[in-house]
């Protein structure tokens, strides 16, 4: 049953080659049309809200309270600096202060400042040595900016004529460091699962964010702008690919093709650059203005030759190529003078702030820590605060709730269910169903002998980069009857054939009911292993490795896809239906597989194998599936399948029933739907072909 022997030379599947890592880019190359482009930057919004744990993003009936407490203003003459913190969960505090122009008549345009990893956050105050070094250089020139660069640009946006809001990062200054420790909150293959992350929290801060700028009187809500650097710049491109409110972006020293995509945990999280990257996620924003200032000394060194062209097409596409700009300057990773006065002339444009052009960084006077220090004696730290296990436990039951109101009850409920399910499916996955012209038929040894007539080939898609081994065999007695049957099974091809070379169940069964059936190797299993490459696995729980790569349960619901796809009947003439089983631990696959099928099979039986996700617990478990339990688990994921006809087995769990009864029965289509504790054999082959 090998499709390679000794004659044929084995092409490599690319998935066993080294794994993305965070030092590559995805190659991003623009479409040739807006309309390509709007819905590709749809399913990047969806993406990142799927990988940050907000999808579906909770509508203002379910965001809870602000509750904003606005204290301690500090008159600077022209402008005022206000402390200011609000709950962007129950509980979960968003720290930071609050500038105000004086003297101006509004409302004004809310800027949001989210800062980058400096030792301190917002607190941080350069010494003298190291603001003198700046100046010596020519990147500063007023020693309070070169001390205290945070302030700079909040003081001099403020006084231009904006309303600026800098908040802390999840674990700095104000936000609680002890509570939520920046780089070790929600670390491991269990909060991957649940989808929690940093990442996640501080998307949703800075959204909460843009709720409390929309709700001060003082505030234009159509001009809403936010500029950070480093990973404030990643939370800044992140807002702008997800926020539609956002008008206007200023991403600071961040956005490369390649190099580096983010080294925090605060910018990395399973399922986030899957297929995409930095420079993608910034085209997104398009055709709203946005500029990036760049350094030679870090990895944007080379945006304006390698990222910023790809994105100016993404523009072109929109006619609004004169709304992206980028500059470089000879310095090292920074927000210093000129970017910030780059800053200041491009929301001067195109905030309409009225001020003379070009405009040079105004003198300030800067705030101490403790003046920056939003909770004191008169305003403590709000005694509800809690702490990391308590919020989880708080989004836990909070999702859960929201999950079990998808449960369907009649067909509209069922149509929001397959909105939510299918989108968080196909992020989750990483994978679609394809047309049949997507896919290659790589055959090399046709009618082989071996009992019955066989095809041995390899499938891939289009610059996938995948080898999928697949035998196909037929029958000439009986007839063939149009039906193809795909299984999948734990030791791939070889688990149909017994030691003494023959054709065991089902496949010798379906044959003799008609069928074609189709044997394959899906990803890690059988001829298609890295073992075979000469290489190591990697390991699943260094660099982020599923936010850059598919997990090998994705993979396998991939191979399925392509599978399905090659046998669609409507592109093949001489097939009627196409039938999938799935054993063993490969029916969770086939279930996923199935459920993002868009019903192009026929009939389904798949062993349950007694699992859910929440059996998960290690990177390395071939079933580890980012999201998968943040979702409900398997079989409120599976309820996608409904109406196919769909056996399952070996269920082990009474709460399999509920979530696909329902499903079917709100498709009306309960007797499509068979549960058994046990079946053999003989009982799925006779299910499937009766």
């Amino acid at each position: 049953m090998l499709v390679w022997d000794h004659k044929a030379e084995r092409p490599v599947d690319k998935r066993h080659e080294a794994p993305r890592t965070l030092y590559q880019g995805s190659g991003f190359k623009p479409p040739a049309t807006k309309e390509e482009w709007q819905a590709r930057a749809k399913y990047l919004r969806e993406q990142i809200l799927v990988a940050a744990g907000l999808w579906p993003l909770p509508d203002s009936s379910e965001r809870c309270p602000l509750n904003a407490v606005i204290h301690g203003a500090i008159d600077r003459g022209n402008y005022t600096v206000e402390k200011a913190y609000f709950e962007s969960y129950p509980g979960f505090y968003v720290t930071g202060l609050l500038y105000r122009p004086k003297n101006k008549t509004g409302p004004f345009p809310g800027v949001l400042c989210p800062h980058g990893h400096w030792p301190q956050g917002r607190f941080t105050v350069a010494t003298d040595a190291q603001a003198d070094a700046q100046i010596k250089g020519g990147w500063e020139k007023d020693p309070a900016a070169a001390k205290n660069i945070q302030q700079a640009r909040c003081a001099n946006l403020a006084q231009l004529g904006c309303v600026v809001f800098q908040y802390d990062m999840v674990g700095y200054a104000d936000a609680a460091p002890k509570l939520f420790p920046h780089r070790a909150t929600y670390l491991g293959a269990d909060y991957e699962m649940n989808g929690l992350s940093i990442l996640g929290l501080q998307l949703w801060d800075s959204m909460r964010a843009l709720d409390f700028l929309e709700a001060l009187a003082d505030v234009d809500k159509s001009r809403l702008a936010c500029t950070g650097e480093s990973g404030g710049a990643t939370q800044t491109f992140l807002l702008m690919a997800t926020d539609p409110r956002l008008a206007v972006a200023a991403p600071v020293c961040m956005i490369s093709a390649g190099d580096h995509q983010g080294g925090c945990v605060c910018e990395n999280t399973a399922l986030l650059r899957l297929f995409t990257d930095n420079v993608e996620i910034a085209a997104t924003f398009a055709p709203k203005p946005f500029i990036h200032p760049t350094a030679t000394g870090d990895w944007t060194k080379e945006f304006l030759e390698k990222g910023f062209p790809e994105i100016k097409a993404v523009y072109k596409l929109f006619n609004a190529e004169d709304n992206v700009e980028s500059m470089r300057q000879t310095a090292a990773h920074n927000y210093n003078l000129k970017s910030r006065e780059a800053v200041y002339n491009f929301f001067n444009k195109h905030l309409k702030l009225g001020a003379p052009s070009p405009i040079v960084e105004a003198k300030f006077e800067p705030l101490t820590v403790q003046e920056m220090s939003v909770f004191n004696e008169a305003h403590p730290r709000p005694e509800n605060s809690i702490d990391a296990p308590h919020l989880r436990e708080y989004l836990a039951a909070t999702t859960a709730k929201r999950i079990e109101a998808l449960r369907p009850k009649d067909e509209a409920s069922l149509t929001k269910l397959r909105e939510v399910m299918k989108t968080a499916l196909t992020h989750i996955c990483a994978t679609s169903i394809p047309s049949n012209k997507e896919i290659h038929d790589h055959d090399f040894a046709s009618k082989v002998s071996f009992e019955k007539a066989i095809e041995k080939t390899f499938l891939s898609r289009n610059e996938g980069g995948e080898k999928i081994p697949i035998v196909v065999l037929f029958s000439s007695t009986p007839a063939f009857t149009g039906g193809c049957t795909i299984v999948a099974a734990p030791r791939g091809k070889a688990a149909l054939v017994n030691k003494d070379g023959k054709l065991n169940e089902p496949a010798a069964s379906l044959l003799a009911h008609g069928h074609a059936v189709v044997l394959v190797d899906l990803f890690g299993i059988g001829e298609n292993t890295a073992s075979l490459e000469g290489k190591k696995s990697p390991d699943r729980s260094k660099d982020f490795f599923a936010g850059y790569n598919r997990t090998v349960l994705a993979n396998r619901v991939h191979d399925l896809l392509t599978v399905v796809a090659a046998g669609i009947p409507e592109a093949n003439l001489d097939l009627k239906s196409v039938n999938l089983i799935g054993l063993g631990d490969q029916g969770t696959a086939c279930l996923l597989a199935a459920a993002l099928s868009n019903g192009a099979i026929s009939r389904v039986a798949v062993d349950a194998d007694k699992f859910d996700f929440d059996q998960v617990k290690d990177y390395n478990d071939p079933r580890f599936l980012p999201s998968a339990q943040r979702f409900g688990g398997i079989w409120p994921l599976s309820a996608l399948i409904a109406p196919t006809e769909l056996f399952v087995f070996n269920t082990g769990k009474a709460e399999v029933s509920p979530w696909l009864s329902a499903a079917y029965k709100a498709a009306h289509a309960d007797e499509k739907l068979k549960f058994a504790e046990s079946a053999d054999l003989k009982t799925i082959v006779d299910w499937i072909t009766r």
